[in-house]
């Protein structure tokens, strides 16, 4: 191989490299009511500020997990997002202190009832079918990374 093929070689393989870093999905696991669950990870802004949009389909038992390194009032909306959703805003200690049903394309702000941490965006009646409600606590049963924002 010349020198000039290996160049072009490592710059191809840098390439990929640099466009697949931070591409893969994250997720996290949980146990509600005895049934393991696992949703993807929004941690940095990029994957929050693009949540699930575009996508067609979600897993009937998936969604993703929104991680804030405060507690604080969260909103949402869902501009781009073609799924209906329900989104449960959860405290620092994984206590649901907020149900609410988001329409798809719908850019009206769905403002959480109270100070919260995560976020966890799931198909419309998730809740409902697998027996959760405001009150309720979710197990995480692998670590939820910290996030630090800017």
């Amino acid at each position: 191989m010349s020198k000039y093929s290996i160049k072009i070689f490592l710059c191809i393989l840098l390439a990929l490299l640099l466009t697949n870093c931070g591409s893969e999905k994250r997720y996290v696991k949980a146990k509600i009511n005895n049934k393991i669950y696992k949703f993807e990870l929004a941690l940095t802004e990029e994957e929050k500020g693009t949540g699930l949009m575009f996508r067609k389909k979600l897993d009937p038992d998936g969604g993703m997990l929104f991680v804030y390194s405060y507690m604080t009032i969260m909103d949402f909306y869902m501009k781009n997002t073609l799924i209906p959703l329900d989104i449960a805003f959860i405290d620092g200690g994984f206590k649901i202190v907020d149900i609410q049903s988001m329409n798809p394309l719908d850019e009206t702000t769905v403002r959480s009832k109270k100070r919260c941490m995560y976020a966890l965006e799931v198909n419309r009646g998730f809740f409902e079918r697998i027996g959760v409600k405001e009150g309720d606590t979710i197990e995480f049963i692998t670590p939820i990374p910290y996030v630090t924002e800017l």
